[in-house]
């Protein structure tokens, strides 16, 4: 006999935030123009959520075309170091997830305080609009920080950033004066002030100037000047080269239990110069920092923040107020209901665990999902993640009952992470970008069709640099992703969040794409394994385009045999993508059939040294990288230079006619062609132009609005496309030649080696057109020839490093060979895969009751999916605007009810929608248990055409729950 010790109402709450961004220009990103002219960029709460406080970049103007003003690359961070024990997971690195929100005027405020052992930590911003006559621009920084413990906390607090990039060139900097009037900084000083060469009549970035507060011996004067790209506590500031581009002023605190105490900083910017007016402007940025040192503008501050401030001398201090405390978010514990444990392990690992029965599908996924909660989602989440799948432990029971049925498949039941360009038929497909946002194909790309029909299961939709462009920064709206080793840094390029979800232990292996870098680049700062393979080998349907044939969606493991086993499922003809016809004939049967530790033997492998120097002047991950080639003559390879050196050409020739045609439109217009759902659904794409010049996309990276009246380019004829195909296949004919004659003794070699990265990757809160990494890529994207990439240890500053290997059009199978050799002999030595720190394994929760007779311990699970959301809000038109997330729901209870909070009004500030929000389910009671039982929820908002709308966000934060009073 058993009973029931406890008869109560079981409850499972969750709250999830429906939001919208508002029409207009403040809708994503923020700009603040001042009376000078100088558009101050600022990473705050809005797209793409960088949300440090940090000055992404200065223009003349906002927007994708404006020139930018100076050279910075992301400027008025702070990074924190505290004492307490144990250490905080992310101490001293860049701080983020304050919720700083813009005004509409010229400030920016924290909505939530950002904790870090023990210390909670807020910022506000103030931007000088109405500079007086004469005086240089200025921004205003105020750092509060609260002791919340009961014991005294030494604080660190690094403010700074990067003020360019190179050691030399337009777009870097050096120090050139402090407030003593040398170029040398010390706590002696109160500002310093670097700017960009000179060049002649050419308008370079203005001059730059830090106001540090009252210099020592003021007992709150700065003490330490560091390196803010790396060890920044530690390593002192560069005064030349690469580095010298990175300036830190740090303070130290310390705050007794319960002490406020706050750092102000101003930041001065000079207009663009040119040699006859940058003296002038050089004059004027150190008068009016001389000024701020002196006389601080304390505008808008009340009298506890002036009171609280340590770093000027002199403030008048009035009242006994105190600073309000701002709210933390609750913590999620570090916790996983998972007893296995996925760090690290590869998909041939948690392939043969499931097979033996160790483990099963369902473990590794929960495991997963454990993981991406704990370590993709808030205030220091990775962002790896733009969506992830509401079915996932449905699709991996869907595994569990197939493998006991006798299915067998490399990936049947291991999660994959699919960039979000790729068609999924159950998630959004975003581009990474607002444009599409909601949009759902009818159909799974080929490649993800491919993996649902092996068993793997789709764990999510990985974020990406909007639209897949620059290949510096993965700038999604939902969250711009960070780097899984240097939590401070990017990810790289677009496929960032594909790389981190990997790398962080939040995926099995993912799919990302590659137009230039960013299949390598991401690959390579995060150690992973990747193929760049020969055009056609893996179909590019059903993913968005950027350049049509240039395009190539590819694989992202931490192995070479992960790289194997993903190769076995996506890769092969596709009836729908006409560049893919050869594949079936010239892939192996079983890409595990070439891992061969002897590839490598007898081989030749070019060697072309002017691609192992870094554009930035750096050498520390290109001598690493040299090192490693060791590993290729340890495996029996000869390396061979090749190149001008010997008398040769360092790149393939390319054919002689470039043929017409806009590969960009083609591209577009053909996956519109294939996607008659894009208007079934309301979006307006009907071309490249409407894609690029979308006003839904992140702010920096809008087209001024003459480029978007030019009419598309014409679509590619039927000449056109035969002679661009034609031409890459003479392409390819021209590189077999290159390699088949390279070397002083025109013998050829099997592949070409090349570095990864060739310096440094730089912090996370720059972006635009400023490099994020030292890049040349290999010249295989022209004539689509394949390379392989493959991690090779660390740099000198403990970041990842990888080679490539380039060879012949369908050579893919010979490359993944040679990669798996040189990974067997580089894991021996600890300089192959490495595995980052910063998401460490979750301490394993379990929950079991019963008695002797055995039980059914009482369950209530409500999980909710992705936040909802409305689009743009269109002033002026009556609509009602529809959204939607998703439930799943878990009960053990004689019966269930789902409910939600009074759903009221969505609003902005002060500011509400004049119509209620509409919330409706499609199932909200059970009257028998249930398992993983999928519920849709719905949301209505309607906006009357008389609606006042204010500039922002309208959001409201509901509660549901899951009830029963039978448990």
């Amino acid at each position: 006999m058993s009973r029931l010790l406890v008869r109560a109402v079981a409850v499972a709450a969750v709250t999830t935030s429906v939001g919208l961004v508002a029409a207009g220009t403040g809708s994503a990103f923020n700009y603040v123009s001042d009376s000078n002219g100088t558009f101050w960029g600022f990473q705050d709460v809005a797209p793409p959520r960088v949300d440090t406080g940090s000055i992404r970049a200065t223009q003349v103007g906002a927007g994708q075309n404006p020139a930018y003003s100076t050279t910075i690359n992301g400027y008025g961070g702070i990074k924190v170091w505290v004492s307490s024990t144990p250490a905080p997971r992310f101490n001293g690195e860049l701080m983020r997830g304050f919720g700083l929100t813009f005004d509409g005027t010229d400030r920016f405020t924290t909505t939530q305080a950002v904790p870090l052992g023990g210390v909670a930590i807020t910022r506000s911003v103030y931007v000088k609009k109405d500079v007086p006559a004469g005086q240089a621009s200025w921004s205003r920084w105020l750092d509060t920080f609260r002791n919340t413990t009961g014991a005294p906390i030494t604080v660190k607090v690094a403010f700074g950033g990067q003020t360019g990039y190179s050691a030399s060139g337009a777009n870097s900097s050096a120090m050139v004066k402090s407030s003593s009037g040398d170029a040398t900084v010390s706590a002696t000083d109160a500002w310093a002030e670097v700017a960009t060469p000179l060049s002649g009549t050419t308008l370079v970035g203005g001059p730059q100037a830090t106001v540090t507060g009252t210099p020592a011996p003021f007992g709150g004067a700065m003490t330490f000047t560091g390196n803010w790209l790396y060890n920044t506590f530690d390593n002192p500031l560069a005064y030349g080269g690469h580095e010298g581009n990175f300036q830190a002023y740090i303070n130290t605190l310390t705050l007794a239990p319960g002490e406020v105490k706050s750092l102000l900083h101003y930041v001065v910017l000079g207009q663009r110069v040119m040699a006859t007016t940058s003296d002038a402007e050089r004059l004027k940025v150190e008068a009016t920092a001389s000024t701020l040192a002196t006389t601080p503008d304390l505008a808008g501050l009340s009298p506890a923040e002036v009171c609280s401030v340590q770093n000027f001398s002199g403030l008048t201090c009035t009242g006994s107020a105190t600073i309000p405390p701002v709210a933390t978010p609750e913590p999620v514990k570090p916790v996983t209901t998972s007893g296995y444990d996925v760090v690290e392990k590869t998909i041939g690992q948690m392939r043969a665990d499931m097979e033996s029965g160790l483990t099963t599908s369902q473990a590794i996924t929960q495991a997963y999902l454990d993981r991406i909660k704990v370590y993709d989602q808030g205030q220091f989440g990775f962002n790896a993640y733009e969506i992830v799948a509401s079915d996932a432990m449905a699709q991996a029971k869907a595994a569990d009952v197939a493998r006991a049925a006798g299915k067998k498949s490399p990936v049947l039941g291991i999660p994959i992470a699919i960039k979000n360009l790729y068609d999924t038929k159950d998630m959004a497909t975003t581009n990474g970008s607002l444009t599409f946002a909601g949009f759902r194909p009818k159909a799974d790309a080929f490649q993800v069709a491919k993996l649902r029909e092996a068993g793997a299961v789709i764990i999510g939709k990985a974020a990406l640099e909007e639209y897949a462009t620059s290949g510096n920064y993965s700038n999604d709206p939902w969250g711009q992703v960070w780097n899984a080793f240097a939590p401070s840094k990017s990810a790289i390029a677009s496929s960032g969040g594909s790389a981190t979800a990997v790398a962080a232990s939040l995926a099995g292996g993912a799919l990302g794409s590659q137009t230039g870098d960013s299949l390598y680049g991401p690959a390579s700062g995060a150690s992973l394994v990747t193929l760049r393979g020969t055009d056609g080998l893996e179909s590019g349907s059903g993913i968005m385009p950027l350049s049509w044939l240039t395009d190539f969606g590819g694989v992202m493991t931490r192995s070479v045999s992960d790289l194997a086993d993903m190769l076995n499922v996506v890769t092969g003809t596709d009836p729908a993508d006409p560049t893919t016809a050869p594949a079936d004939a010239e892939r192996p049967a079983d890409w595990r059939s070439t891992l061969d530790p002897n590839a490598l033997r007898g081989k030749r492998i070019g060697y072309i040294p002017s691609v192992w120097e870094d554009p930035f002047g750096t050498t520390g991950t290109t001598d690493a990288s040299k090192a490693a080639l060791k590993y290729l003559t340890d495996a029996g390879a000869t390396i061979v230079e090749m190149g001008s050196t010997v008398g040769g050409a360092n790149t393939p020739t390319a054919p002689s006619v470039n043929p017409s045609g806009n590969t960009s439109q083609e591209g577009w217009m053909q996956y519109i062609d294939a996607h008659p759902e894009l208007a079934e659904q309301g979006f307006a794409i009907r071309n490249a132009v409407d894609v690029s010049c979308s006003q839904k996309k992140v702010w920096y990276t809008r087209q001024d609005a003459s480029a978007c009246a030019v009419a598309p380019a014409p679509r590619m004829t039927a000449d056109e496309l035969t002679a661009r195909r034609n031409y890459r296949l003479q392409y390819k004919a021209n590189s077999k030649t290159w390699l088949d004659t390279a070397g002083a003794d025109h013998l050829g070699v099997d592949a070409v080696v090349y570095p990864g990265l060739l310096s440094d990757i730089t912090l996370n809160d720059g972006g635009g057109g400023k490099a994020s990494f030292g890049r040349r890529d290999t010249p295989g994207a022209g004539p689509g020839i394949p390379t392989v990439v493959f991690p090779a240890g660390v740099n000198d500053h403990g970041q990842p490093i990888n080679l490539q290997l380039l060879g012949r059009a369908w050579d893919d199978d010979k490359l993944v060979g040679m990669a798996y050799a040189f990974e067997q002999l580089a894991t021996k030595d600890g300089k192959g895969h490495q595995a980052p720190t910063t998401a460490p394994p979750l301490k394993v929760v379990t929950e079991a009751g019963g008695t002797v007779g055995g039980s059914v311990p009482a369950t209530l699970s409500l999980t909710l999916g992705a936040p909802a959301s409305f689009g743009a809000f269109t002033p002026g038109v009556a609509k009602d605007y529809t959204g939607q997330t998703s439930a799943n729901v878990i009960s053990t209870a004689g019966d269930a009810a789902l409910t939600v909070s009074d759903p009221g009004h969505l609003t902005n500030g002060t500011f509400a929608l004049p119509s209620p929000l509409e919330v409706s389910f499609s199932k909200a009671a059970w009257t028998a248990p249930v398992s993983n039982d999928p519920v849709t929820i719905a949301f209505k908002q309607h906006v009357g055409a008389t609606d006042a709308l204010r500039t922002g966000a309208y959001a409201k934060t509901l509660t549901f729950t899951l009830s029963t009073t039978t448990p």
